[in-house]
């Protein structure tokens, strides 16, 4: 059986573009959002759900925490499907409608702390959109409504 749990997610995430030495270069992409959104808790796994909404853009997300993986399903302005698992490397397709990338995702490390009464979820991978290479530290917070 499924139990569903209103929360509020807070997401913060830092971007990187890196040099061909795998250096930082110029200034990061920093992204806090904060959105009411939900909890889904079944048999051994959790979704978190929730809507982005900035700068013109709406993106629909689902985090899917099952066992040692993380799915990403991204969906709106921004198209993107990718499952986490430390150490393995991907390939999907990154997408703003029109266009459309080759992606390589490798996922360094996911530390997540989460149960159905909300807790935490940090991210940390390195992708390659186009040609461009990406660090990526994503940390997601949630906070059941009835202690938000």
């Amino acid at each position: 059986m499924a139990y569903i749990y209103e929360c509020k997610i807070e997401v913060h995430s830092v971007i990187d573009n890196l040099d061909q030495s795998g250096l930082p270069e110029g200034e990061p992409e920093v992204s806090d959002v904060c959105s009411d959104g939900f909890i889904k808790a079944e048999e051994g796994a959790l979704t978190l759900s929730y809507v982005e909404i900035g700068e013109g853009t709406r993106v629909s997300c689902d985090l899917l925490i099952e066992g040692e993986a993380v799915t990403i399903k991204r969906r709106g302005d921004v198209v993107f499907d990718v499952t986490l698992s430390e150490g393995k490397t991907v390939s999907t397709v990154y997408s703003v409608p029109p266009y459309s990338f080759d992606a390589t995702v490798r996922c360094r490390r996911i530390r997540q702390a989460m149960t159905n009464r909300g807790g935490s979820l940090s991210l940390l991978y390195s992708m390659n959109i186009g040609g461009q290479e990406k660090s990526v530290r994503m940390t997601i917070l949630a906070v059941p409504r009835a202690e938000a």
